[in-house]
């Protein structure tokens, strides 16, 4: 009986064995060759590679473009439907990027080789925090009292 029981097992074992070779062997002829499967985490990963800073102050507006101005010259960036301008929090229109505006945030390279406007800050150059004196805020609390 233990014979039997040993058979029947080593069939099953070999028979989800051939299945397992089989269904890997057609999951790879689905994929093709030199293309990888790409999940969520791998899409937000080369998302974020495609994306790059940059900042600048704006030298003009021209059509649907903006241009920064650099030591060596200019710097056209395009701007789409989907590119975002924040002012103080709050989204702005192209039309409302005057000439002397400092922006910062991200671009994107396009197929023509230009850059794209992904979403930008439009400020003050200086629009940073003060440096620290030296004293936390706890140390001059206690000065005061």
């Amino acid at each position: 009986m233990k014979t039997f029981q040993n058979s029947i097992l080593q069939r099953l074992t070999l028979a989800a064995l051939v299945l397992g070779v089989a269904g890997s062997m057609v999951a790879a002829e689905a994929t093709p060759l030199g293309s990888a499967v790409k999940t969520s985490e791998t899409r937000r990963t080369s998302a974020r590679k495609s994306t790059y800073p940059f900042r600048g102050e704006v030298a003009s507006v021209e059509g649907k473009s903006i241009v920064l101005a650099k030591k060596s010259g200019t710097r056209p960036i395009e701007v789409t439907d989907e590119s975002l301008i924040e002012r103080d929090g709050a989204v702005v229109r192209l039309e409302d990027v005057k000439p002397g505006d400092y922006l910062r945030g991200m671009l994107q390279k396009t197929d023509a080789g230009g850059e794209v406007l992904v979403r930008a800050s439009a400020g003050g150059k200086y629009d940073k925090p003060l440096a620290k004196s030296g004293k936390s805020a706890a140390k001059m609390d206690k000065a005061e009292r």
